[in-house]
């Protein structure tokens, strides 16, 4: 089929069936512009957070790295985000209860409200991260749902109008016919088109969504051990740490 008698057989499908075309095209460019948007999300996401868990690594203190990491450029990656949040409010926390006890002991190495704190901001920059993550990802699943359903009713509209054009030429050659059925076709085509790349595409970014999550959760872990350690540096004293 040639492109002309593409746009012919959708150009004489009636509204119905040319009502179906428009949706499942803007569907797919819509569809596209999510795909290429996520690409280069997750792909800028992923790489800033490697050069920031290299710097992380060659740093010995994190306070002093806290000002160079700001130095270096904007924080808008999930690993910066969480590293600072915690840095705040560790500060916070040391600054507002001066009187704290930092005694360590094997089962708790922080003031139990300072780790809770730490652990409830962890948790809610792991959601807001998932969730800036996962935007429009809900849409490429429904788009992978429903483009096939609008493909089958162009189908069935495109026999239905098959049928009529028999019924109001009384013959069934290939001459009366082949338009409508060419058009049902083409609606078929077009459903699978749009949902093949949704379904694609959603899988994919959810995979990697899992991935940056396990990323996540292993730098938090490094990170409130290197944390704990250094907050019980800083405020036990020897006598205590000589205890344990």
């Amino acid at each position: 089929m040639e492109f002309n008698d593409f746009v012919n057989a959708i150009l004489h499908g009636g509204v119905l069936t040319l009502s179906i075309f428009i949706i499942l095209l803007i569907l797919s460019v819509v569809t596209w512009g999510i795909i290429i948007g996520k690409v280069i999300q997750l792909r800028r996401e992923d790489k800033n957070s490697g050069i920031f868990v290299a710097a992380f690594n060659q740093d010995k203190s994190l306070r002093k790295f806290l000002v160079t990491n700001r130095e270096r450029g904007p924080v808008d990656y999930d690993l910066g985000i969480v590293f600072e949040e915690l840095m705040h409010e560790s500060d916070k926390f040391i600054t507002e209860f001066p009187e704290a006890t930092w005694r360590f002991s094997a089962d708790k190495g922080l003031p139990s409200h300072l780790d809770e704190m730490l652990e409830r901001t962890q948790d809610r920059v792991n959601l807001q991260m998932r969730e800036r993550r996962e935007k429009s990802l809900s849409y490429l699943a429904t788009t992978s749902n429903i483009a096939p359903f609008l493909g089958v009713l162009g189908t069935v509209i495109g026999i239905i109008n098959a049928f009529t054009a028999i019924g109001k030429m009384g013959s069934a050659e290939l001459s009366v016919v082949a338009p409508a059925i060419s058009e049902a076709l083409i609606a078929t085509a077009l459903g699978i088109a749009v949902a093949i790349p949704s379904s694609i595409g959603y899988n994919l970014f959810q995979y990697q969504v899992e991935i940056l999550a396990q990323k996540f959760d292993r730098f938090c872990d490094i990170l409130r051990n290197r944390l704990e350690n250094e907050l019980i540096r800083d405020h036990e004293t020897p006598t205590d740490l000589k205890t344990f």
